[in-house]
């Protein structure tokens, strides 16, 4: 919006001394010389803010992905463990059923 505020203050600016018969056109190059410029100024501002938007939702996702991944890995290495206790209490014949000595 800064923008817009500054190219309307430029134009008026560039008209206050321009003489008579003249305004008219030379508001119009003003316009179309300074207007191109206004408008690739908001579109680059519009692509760098989305640009840096997916960046910070790739990195998020990145994380968020590895977290999981490693929570996963986590996860199975508890298995894994809990698997070999089990089958070890199995073959020495110790249940989780049998009444203390």
């Amino acid at each position: 919006m800064n923008h817009a505020a500054t190219y309307y203050d430029e134009l008026t600016a560039a008209t206050q001394n321009v003489s008579y018969g003249k305004v008219l056109a030379d508001a119009k190059t003003f316009a179309v010389v300074q207007g191109r410029e206004l408008l690739r100024k908001s579109l680059e501002n519009v692509v760098q803010k989305q640009a840096k938007q997916i960046d910070q939702d790739e990195k998020k996702r990145r994380h968020d992905g590895a977290l999981a991944a490693e929570l996963d890995d986590i996860a199975e290495s508890r298995r894994d463990k809990t698997q070999h206790l089990w089958e070890r209490s199995e073959s020495s014949g110790c249940t989780a059923n049998a009444a203390p000595a």
